[in-house]
């Protein structure tokens, strides 16, 4: 009996490296696999949907906040130059709706350039990196910060300068999609019904006179939206609206919710590349109401 808890005891160490060297193998596997990009989708499989990118800033300084809502101009640059190179063509929302609703032809790999809250470095380093591979964009502005700061979001991000009408013009007068992303970003699903009318119709109304040119599309501030509010936006006479629920714009997708695609900071081009591909790989499937921003 004795000999037997001896032999136990002495195997314990024994067992606990076969345990360990089992975990870091299955470690090693699925860090291997990670590493795997999705193959390039084929024209079937790209029918499935269109890629809406979302991002927030574009900027080299980290005192402008982390690199959950920020992306460094050189990776934004890296990422334009792989979606250029590998015959990506940039198309508006707008595009997108009448393309699933009217059969309106698209280009090539179609992809929808997007960034939420309107900050003033989406001028200064994202613009040139679009114009130099003639890409479009559509870039959601709170409209009671034009000209400001993030006076939303202050208290857990750092202040950040916003775009001014100037910037907005010009870059309108480019061809990028100016869109509402309410009057100062509240979570619409909180309000009052009236109260979130009044963000979703009055944001329109202040943007189109200070643009001198239609108003489209919405996004929803932190991703919150639902049914109501939908509609909300339907009625305020937008053509279409975002959400952050992640995955492809697809047909027959309720115009007023789309799935966007995120990109963070902090992803290498491997992980990039993953993101923008691997929802050509899933199946559609319905999407409950709610969602939040990332």
């Amino acid at each position: 009996m004795k000999i037997r808890i001896l032999i136990a005891i002495l195997s314990l160490p024994l067992l606990f490296l076969l345990v360990l060297g089992g975990t870091r193998y299955a470690a090693d596997c699925l860090a291997r696999a990670q590493s795997v990009t999705p193959p390039f989708p084929s024209p079937e499989f790209q029918q499935r949907g269109i890629p809406i990118l979302m991002y927030h800033k574009v900027n080299p300084d980290p005192r402008s906040g982390g690199l959950g809502l920020r992306v460094p101009p050189y990776k934004f640059a890296r990422q334009m130059e792989y979606l250029a190179a590998h015959g990506f063509h940039t198309v508006s929302l707008v595009d997108v709706v009448d393309h699933f609703q009217k059969g309106k032809p698209l280009p090539s790999r179609p992809v929808v350039i997007t960034f939420d809250d309107g900050y003033l470095d989406n001028y200064t380093y994202a613009f040139p990196i679009l114009k130099r591979h003639r890409f479009t964009a559509t870039i959601f502005v709170v409209a009671g910060t034009v000209g400001k700061t993030n006076v939303f979001d202050a208290r857990v991000q750092p202040v950040n300068r916003m775009a001014g009408w100037r910037e907005l013009r010009e870059m309108a007068a480019y061809g990028i999609t100016i869109g509402a992303h309410t009057l100062d970003h509240p979570r619409l699903t909180g309000l009052p019904l009236e109260e979130a009318r009044r963000q979703i119709r009055e944001s329109k109304a202040i943007l189109e006179a200070g643009l001198g040119r239609p108003v489209e599309v919405f996004s929803y501030p932190y991703g919150r939206y639902n049914l109501k509010l939908a509609r909300l936006v339907k009625e305020s006479g937008y053509r279409a609206a975002v959400t952050t629920v992640q995955g492809l714009a697809r047909p027959g997708d309720d115009p007023y919710t789309l799935k966007r695609v995120r990109v963070m900071g902090s992803y290498n081009m491997q992980k990039f590349i993953t993101e923008l591909l691997k929802y050509y790989y899933y199946p559609p499937a319905p999407v409950a109401a709610g969602g939040r921003r990332y």
